[in-house]
């Protein structure tokens, strides 16, 4: 009995292996800590940590709220948010916090079991939706269950956005494809409600994450690429039950046409309600976020932007050097046609295009669904209608893996038939007797049995590449442990990433290292000189030490090269508050310029009214001088009294003011 030809038992027997694979390879996960976003869109999500609806602050409004703040707790009308509208996903953090707190643990449990939930739903499809053979769904389950790409994804709690997205894709297309079936038990009731369930899926795929968008498209397109074909009319044909006065073929054609404006409307609703959301408002955000798609070269701009797909291939390909971060400095830009990055830019669309030419002249539906899937997830984020905040991500690459591994399981699969049929046709010459007058023409008994020869390397090497990938996971899970050891990887595999220095800068001077940190500070400025962020960091660590034991000369030039680097970053970017308040607390301690501090603390809470740190250091020159403190509303200052010499004198008499006083209190790194 061939594997096609299982009982349905132990076809679900089989269905377990990928799943225990999956469920495996990332068990080392659980013990991972909150790393990197993790911490933004959890521990200081107030929306996960809210107990209710929403906190609410003294004036009764609403200071959290899933379903009108962004991804990290944002408002979406703030300027300063990344319009990334994921209210299920937080809500799975949410439910996490009130069963756990901060435990990660259970976070982790809970990203695995959603993984293992993908693995099953794809398999299935895979056999059922799509007709392939057995073998073929497992193989293809099974390299997704362990590929290294989807590291970030499961390991990494935020991916999480990324695997629910991923389930929803899929149980969308189911449903729809069950549309597309119907049966001879047609009932428009049924057909109603499979048509519904698969729009409501695809609106929680698409409040997962954002490219769960490609959901109702990917099946619309699968639709009339497949359905359409003369061979699916008939099949379609027999299985309609025409009504009484009506041909089956008009049946077929109205059902089709329902089905095809059903989807379509459903689609444009979608788009409109998701662009809604964004209140006429795109994210803006900065070259060092995508230097690529923000460059000022249109060549530039167009032949680095045509060759990121070129990179997510390879990383599916050989997922060798795997970073958490792919921003300033990852992939040099093409600046020019003589690129050799051109070339492999014109054979990958080429390739593309002609397995898409093919695939849809002969209605295959299993390369059909597999170019969709690893295309249209990526339009969203592929820079075509608007930079996003990214060069590459990893884990954006967990949904259009769907398709890549359905075609490397689809090509082996067909490459073993084709080795076993040639085999066959060896046996049922020798049955004839033909192989011994092959024999006695002078051919060798070695020449006959390459088709074995064959299968035993298709094994081997499909062994060894399952072997390098699981270990490649096993290791990268470790990786994504810890900050440190997340923040190290990146060190090795992007060494040009201005971005992945400034992290482990920040690190080490958590860890109190600041020779280390200050170093990795100035490796990133070199990297990218207009690293603002950098600068602020930089020049806090040449003030802290300006604090400790020095001489007079020492204080001065660290002093100096602090405000350098807090000007460099004002000059950078305006906006920086950190930097302004920095400069008022060089104004305070060094340059006792009082008024000079006040205004840069106006500015501050002019820019920030939430900036706690200004605040309290503005009261502290205002009321504890007997003076009415400027009041802020609205980001604008109303009031400002008082003698300016007076305050002066106040403050250069004050012994309490010292570094020591605003600098380890006050200063905000």
């Amino acid at each position: 009995m061939s594997a096609d030809q299982l009982p349905a038992s132990e076809s679900r027997l089989y269905y377990s292996l990928p799943l225990l694979m999956g469920c495996l390879v990332f068990a080392n996960s659980l013990g991972g800590d909150f790393v990197h976003d993790d911490l933004s869109a959890i521990r200081y999500n107030e929306d996960v940590t809210s107990s209710g609806g929403g906190a609410t602050d003294g004036r009764g409004t609403s200071k959290s709220s899933i379903w009108s703040n962004d991804f990290w707790g944002t408002a979406l009308s703030d300027v300063k948010s990344h319009k990334s509208y994921r209210p299920l996903t937080v809500l799975s953090f949410r439910w996490n916090y009130l069963v756990g707190g901060f435990n990660p643990f259970g976070y982790h449990v809970v990203n695995v079991a959603l993984h293992g939930a993908v693995i099953i739903t794809f398999a299935r499809i895979c056999r059922h939706r799509l007709q392939t053979t057995l073998r073929t769904s497992l193989m293809s389950a099974s390299l997704f269950a362990i590929h290294s790409i989807h590291t970030e994804a499961v390991a990494g709690i935020v991916g999480r956005a990324d695997i629910l997205a991923t389930l929803f894709f899929l149980l969308s297309f189911s449903c729809y494809h069950r549309l597309m079936e119907g049966g001879e038990e047609f009932r428009a009731g049924r057909q109603c409600f499979r048509w519904a369930s698969s729009v409501i899926l695809g609106w929680a795929s698409l409040t997962a994450k954002e490219h769960g968008i490609a959901a109702l498209p990917v099946a619309l397109i699968f639709d009339v690429t497949t359905t359409s074909h003369y061979k699916h009319f008939r099949l379609e044909d027999k299985r309609t039950r025409p009504a009484p006065d009506s041909s089956p073929v008009t049946c077929w054609k109205i059902s089709q046409f329902h089905r095809f404006t059903g989807t379509g409307i459903a689609i444009i609703a979608l788009t409109l309600w998701r662009v809604s959301i964004l209140n006429g408002q795109l994210p803006t955000f900065s070259d060092q976020d995508n230097p690529l798609a923000l460059s000022h070269h249109f060549l530039t701009r167009v032949l680095s932007l045509l060759y990121l797909p070129v990179v997510n291939m390879g990383l599916l390909l050989a997922p060798v050097s795997l970073s958490y971060d792919w921003q300033t400095g990852s992939i040099p830009a093409i600046v020019s046609w003589s690129d050799g990055r051109n070339a492999l830019s014109l054979l990958f669309y080429t390739c593309v295009a002609l397995v898409a030419v093919v695939a849809f002249n002969r209605s295959n539906k299993i390369v059909i669904w597999s170019l969709l899937v690893m295309t249209i997830p990526m339009v969203p984020c592929s820079n075509l209608f608007y930079a996003v905040g990214f060069v590459v991500a990893e884990r954006l690459l967990y949904m259009p893996s769907l398709g890549f591994c359905l075609l490397v399981g689809h090509g082996l699969d067909n490459l073993l038939i084709i080795t076993e049929n040639v085999g066959d046709v060896n046996q049922g010459m020798a049955r004839a007797g033909l192989i011994q007058k092959i024999k006695r023409s002078g051919r060798t008994e070695g020449e006959l049995c390459w088709p074995k020869l064959m299968r035993r390397l298709i094994v081997i090497s499909t062994v060894v590449t399952a072997t390098s990938l699981l270990t490649k996971t096993l290791v990268r899970n470790e990786e994504w442990s810890s900050r440190k050891t997340l923040f190290s990887s990146g060190l090795r595999t992007m060494p040009h990433n201005a971005k992945i220095h400034y992290n482990y800068a920040n690190l080490q001077r958590d860890l109190g290292d600041w020779d280390q940190a200050m170093l990795h500070y100035r490796r990133a400025i070199q990297l990218w000189p207009s690293y603002s962020s950098a600068h602020n960091n930089l020049g806090t660590l040449l003030l802290g030490r300006s604090a400790g034991p020095a001489t007079d000369i020492e204080r001065k030039q660290l002093v100096d090269e602090a405000e350098r680097h807090f000007l460099q970053a004002l000059a950078v970017h305006f906006r920086h508050v950190h930097a302004r308040y920095n400069l008022a607390v060089i104004n305070i301690c060094y340059r006792h310029n009082l008024d000079e501090a006040i205004s840069l603390l106006i500015d501050s809470l002019s820019l920030d009214a939430t900036h706690k740190p200004a605040q309290k250091l503005l009261n502290f020159l205002t009321i504890d001088r007997h003076r009415s403190p400027p009041s802020v509303q609205g980001g604008h200052q109303i009031n400002e009294t008082g003698s300016t010499d007076k305050r002066s004198h106040d403050l250069s008499k004050k012994n309490s003011i010292t570094m020591n006083d605003l600098l380890l209190i006050l200063l905000e790194n």
